[in-house]
């Protein structure tokens, strides 16, 4: 399912991310990479507030609609 799916507070493993090559490497640099856990923390307008491996990051509600998570 895609992570704007996911509810505030619950976690899953991220599977794959269907964006374009330059975003999925940005991606990738800040550990959103297919196996990590993830996490919403908060959800504003669709933009999400998450976190992986130990660190917040704030994704748009494209880019964040890009990424499959599994529970």
């Amino acid at each position: 399912m895609p992570l704007t799916m996911l509810s505030v507070g619950k976690e899953a493993i991220i599977n794959s991310c269907r964006a374009k090559d330059a975003t999925r490497k940005y991606l990738e640099g800040l550990g959103i990479v297919p196996g990590a856990e993830i996490s919403i923390i908060s959800e504003m307008g669709g933009n999400l507030i998450v976190s992986v491996k130990g660190s917040r990051l704030a994704l748009s509600k494209g880019v964040a609609s890009q990424l499959t998570v599994q529970i």
